[in-house]
């Protein structure tokens, strides 16, 4: 059997001959793609439909602030816990079982939001509702590539669709949300989104690819004992290291850009140029995927989070038009960092860890953003917004200075296992 790091070679060396068709209807991937495709919608709407309800009932945006907060990290840190369970078990009885308290427990944070219930009893219900029992489609729908595609250039394509689906959901879903809230109920749209968050879990599990997938093989005991044994592979902090970097950088950047817009007048533009952002790493990640580089795994990442942090540097120069082109040129850096955690992860961690490791850098990246999003607004507070962005570029190309240096770590150094497919 080949070695993995030549199969990664060979994708790095021919990631334009695999066709996102191709990769979409290989046998058994369909059914879980629409059902993957729709909680991410739904999942996409929450955060923003959980605000506008929680608004609308208390008149506290802080309070409102904080709940989607909570909700974002306890969602977040539970992927951990999903990605061991779908390892040891597969996606089907640990999405059942989640599903099964999820649902009651959503409808029971609906009602109690406008019957203005204690903060701390709100915020229970959130922890429980939102984070420890929320179904995460993203990291069952991760799992199950591995066994639909070969280790090749499929596997790069369906890691990039993974990435480019959920930008597109961020980037349609908060629209959805809002114009349901302002056109019906303030809690129309997370209704919504519980509902088919919790419709498409139990569609996820019952599809005949994730139902086979009976969990892992006999090293899993052996996981099991020890919690912590992910993070012990070789190339796994590195790669957290990268993650973290990448959400600090996207929170800095996301609460600079509304700061700077507003500095310079154009405060309306600031939604505007989110959605470029968004539109920019969509494009980003389609071309990645045609012609990703450079060949070598372990340097693309670094060297993408490089980029990522000097082309923030427009910002400091030419007003709004500067602003507008580091939006554009880093956005076209955001997926393929994405893109190429994914398949690095691939050849780190062996196939029963890998849900796991895909909750642990889901994390990194979510505390990162939070980390971000907090330093930025302190900074933006007491300096300005240039100075926010001015941290950003440093704590983004130190991520990627770190990287360089442990980039060793990160080539391959396990066999890939047959592949299965469904």
């Amino acid at each position: 059997m080949p070695s993995k790091s030549r199969q990664t070679g060979q994708a790095g060396r021919h990631g334009s001959s695999a066709s996102y068709r191709a990769v979409l209807t290989a046998p058994g991937a369909m059914p879980l793609v629409i059902w993957s495709l729709l909680s991410r919608l739904a999942f996409a709407m929450t955060n923003l439909s959980l605000l506008l309800y929680v608004s609308a009932a208390s008149g506290s945006y802080a309070f409102a602030g904080g709940m989607t907060a909570v909700s974002l990290i306890g969602t977040a840190a539970g992927a951990i816990g999903q990605g061991r369970l779908i390892d040891r078990f597969g996606p089907s009885r640990p999405l059942l079982a989640l599903t099964a308290a999820y649902g009651p427990l959503s409808l029971a944070l609906i009602a109690m939001v406008p019957a203005q219930h204690s903060p701390n009893l709100l915020l229970a219900c959130t922890v429980l509702a939102q984070s420890a029992t929320q179904p995460l489609l993203a990291v069952a729908s991760r799992a199950m590539w591995p066994r639909l595609v070969p280790a090749d250039s499929q596997r790069q394509t369906a890691y990039s669709y993974e990435t480019i689906s959920t930008e597109t959901c961020y980037l349609i879903a908060p629209a959805i949300a809002a114009t349901l809230a302002a056109a019906l109920w303030p809690g129309t749209p997370l209704t919504l989104a519980c509902g088919v968050i919790t419709t498409t879990a139990i569609g996820f599990a019952l599809t005949p690819a994730a139902y086979q997938h009976r969990g892992g093989d006999g090293t899993v005991a052996l996981s099991s004992r020890h919690p912590h044994a992910v993070l012990r592979r070789r190339g796994m902090p590195i790669l957290l290291v990268a993650a973290l970097g990448f959400g600090t950088g996207v929170g800095f950047v996301a609460v600079g850009i509304p700061a700077a817009a507003t500095a310079l007048g154009a405060t309306a533009a600031a939604g505007l140029l989110l959605a470029t952002w968004s539109v920019s790493s969509v494009l980003g990640g389609l071309t990645y995927n045609r012609r990703p580089w450079p060949s070598e795994p372990s340097l693309r990442l670094p060297m993408l989070m490089a980029a990522f942090g000097l082309l923030l540097c427009p910002v400091f120069i030419g007003g709004f038009y500067g602003l507008t082109a580091a939006m554009i040129l880093t956005g076209l850096t955001l997926a393929p960092q994405l893109t190429a955690q994914n398949a690095l992860l691939d050849t780190l961690v062996p196939p029963h860890q890998v849900s796991e490791a895909f909750g642990w850098i889901t994390t990194a990246i979510a505390l990162g953003n939070a980390i971000g999003q907090a330093a930025s607004g302190a900074l933006i507070e007491h300096s300005g917004h240039e100075t926010a962005f001015c941290i950003a570029v440093f704590s983004v190309l130190g991520s990627a200075a770190a990287v360089t240096a442990g980039r060793r770590s990160l080539r391959p150094h396990h066999k890939l296992p047959r592949t299965t497919t469904t």
